[in-house]
């Protein structure tokens, strides 16, 4: 993965984002190479656009892929970064809406925006619209860098009204994963363990390897990541290897399970179908069946 690659990646950062602009939303439109590069958090609620763009999105300890029309609303301070996948040369485009809840108490007061303001405060976990419920919403995303001053205003409140109109569709990301378990060095470290990871998945990764990585023992690295990630690294890097999988038997690369298994870096078909099986509750024949079925009913 090229992407991951970048001499802007090769260097640690500060863990939380810096706050964005002065007023009480900022928006941010990507299209460019690559996303954001690295693992990090910020204190206000993102809403993101996918206009053009495929690739794996990590939240917390949750990796999942991500596709062209659909909507992510990430919970503040939830740890996340968006990875590109496909043709290096193809553009990402991405439209976000930062919500600074803090500055934007006043309004919310308001009675009108009340249901917002509960949508917001009780989010337990970060969220999905996907493409089917998304798209009705894509021009004013689309529009929104066009847009100044009360207009700009209108315009998200329109979001906000489709959000809290479509919270019954969305699909929660939760992961289990404690917010107060993260601090800026954590953070950093976790980042090039992720990295490295998602760099080297399709061969084989020993844990000596990587707790080299971040300069630990093999068994101080095991405890640490557990710790603050509530899952061990062998099964964090099995997730990984199955999302991309996934992907694979989606985009029809190959039908041959074996060849999948190989290339995601599983020695064995056996251990490949029975991970796969552990983690989706189903084997890679029946999930490939599931999404066929799936596909030929969106298309009829």
């Amino acid at each position: 993965m090229e992407a991951l690659k970048t001499k802007e990646a090769r260097y640690p950062i500060e863990f939380t984002a810096p706050a964005f602009g002065a007023g009480s939303f900022y928006i941010q439109e990507d299209l460019r190479d690559e996303f954001y590069s690295h693992y990090h958090r910020h204190k206000e609620i993102q809403i993101s656009y996918i206009l053009k763009g495929r690739g794996s999105v990590v939240i917390g300890n949750l990796i999942q892929p991500f596709f062209e029309n659909e909507i992510y609303i990430l919970k503040a301070n939830d740890p996340h970064v968006f990875i590109k996948e496909g043709n290096p040369e193809d553009k990402v485009h991405v439209v976000h809406v930062f919500v600074a809840f803090d500055k934007l108490a006043p309004l919310f007061n308001l009675q009108e925006l009340q249901p917002m303001q509960d949508f917001f405060s009780t989010m337990n976990s970060s969220k999905k619209v996907i493409q089917q419920h998304a798209g009705k919403i894509k021009h004013i995303f689309a529009s929104l860098m066009k847009e100044e001053g009360m207009a700009k205003l209108m315009q998200v409140l329109k979001i906000f009204d489709f959000l809290l109109a479509h919270e019954q569709n969305m699909i929660s990301l939760y992961s289990g994963l404690p917010g107060s378990n993260f601090n800026d060095k954590v953070g950093v470290r976790i980042n090039d363990v992720l990295r490295y990871s998602l760099e080297n998945y399709n061969r084989e990764i020993t844990i000596d390897e990587v707790a080299k990585l971040i300069h630990m023992t093999p068994s101080a690295f095991c405890k640490y990541f557990k710790k603050h990630t509530m899952k061990t690294y062998v099964t964090f890097l099995n997730e990984i290897r199955i999302e991309k999988a996934c992907q694979l038997l989606i985009n029809r690369s190959t039908e041959n399970i074996s060849e999948v298994a190989y290339q995601c870096g599983f020695n064995t078909v056996v251990h490949f179908n029975r991970v796969f099986k552990h983690i989706l509750r189903s084997s890679p024949s029946e999930f490939i069946h599931k999404h066929s079925a799936g596909m030929a009913h969106v298309v009829n």
